[in-house]
């Protein structure tokens, strides 16, 4: 039961990392279209340091769960970046991307359940 309730903690912290990579890699973009030189290295340690942030959680997670199933959830920051560049960069949403996005989220709920069922 303890290896479980471990499992589902893991699964919330990967969240927690991917959605902080995500953002700093948005930052980046950013600060990439940014006119001043200030606004521009201000977006891109602020972009370092979500980014940082993101993996300080994976390692985290990674005391409380496997890693060959939490590793492969990370994937879900790549589902992230697409909504981000669709609310925040006006960038489409096309059907190659709908379809890609769904298999990576089909793929992490496959890995959630694994490891939701802990050592059955």
């Amino acid at each position: 039961m303890e290896t479980k309730k471990n499992m589902k903690l893991a699964m919330i912290i990967i969240l927690v990392a991917a959605t902080m990579s995500s953002l700093g890699q948005l930052a980046w973009k950013f600060g990439a279209d940014a006119t001043t030189i200030n606004l521009k290295y201000g977006l891109f340690i602020l972009g370092f340091v979500l980014a940082g942030l993101g993996m300080v959680f994976l390692m985290i997670a990674f005391r409380f769960g496997e890693v060959s199933i939490l590793q492969p959830m990370m994937s879900i920051g790549f589902a992230l970046s697409i909504v981000f560049g669709f609310l925040f960069l006006d960038e489409p949403i096309t059907t190659t991307k709908i379809i890609g996005t769904f298999f990576i989220i089909a793929g992490s709920a496959l890995l959630g359940y694994e490891g939701g069922r802990g050592d059955e």
